[in-house]
């Protein structure tokens, strides 16, 4: 059954648009190794990455991203086996997002800050759910929820 974990964690250092293609490249050339697929927003500082695939492939990834000092601050929003995987066609398939859009993504007011977002996520497994649907979303070119609320 596939495993699937989402996590979030803070960079440390900020990131420019050829670091973000680099890690992305090494992610899908070692992701199709390995047998994982997943999506990741880098938003703010911050990454927001789910990831699929057996579970010890994607825990062996996860004790290296935990190690990893591009990373502070990682935290594990959900993880378990699931029915299918949501990004089989993704090695690292890649979103861009702004902290309102992850808020709104989650069910959160627009204004909610990312910290508080990603709070709300670790606490709420289905808001959790919500922003891993809205990636999707936006990957098929379908519209994610993204009209600020209160």
């Amino acid at each position: 059954m596939p495993y699937q974990v989402i996590y979030s964690s803070a960079s440390t250092t900020p990131l420019q648009q050829e670091d973000l293609e680099d890690i992305l490249n090494q992610a899908r050339s070692n992701n199709a190794r390995s047998g994982i697929t997943g999506a990741l927003a880098y938003v703010d500082g911050c990454f927001l990455q789910v990831l699929e695939g057996q579970a010890e492939a994607v825990q062996a990834l996860m004790a290296r991203i935990a190690t990893d000092l591009r990373h502070e601050t990682l935290t594990v929003l959900q993880a378990g086996e699931i029915a299918a995987p949501a990004f089989p066609d993704w090695q690292m398939a890649c979103v861009s997002a702004t902290a309102a859009q992850v808020a709104v993504w989650a069910g959160l007011s627009a204004r909610t800050e990312l910290p508080e977002t990603l709070e709300a996520l670790r606490r709420d497994r289905e808001k959790t759910m919500q922003v891993s649907k809205s990636i999707l979303a936006m990957l098929m070119g379908e519209a994610a929820p993204d009209e600020p609320r209160g």
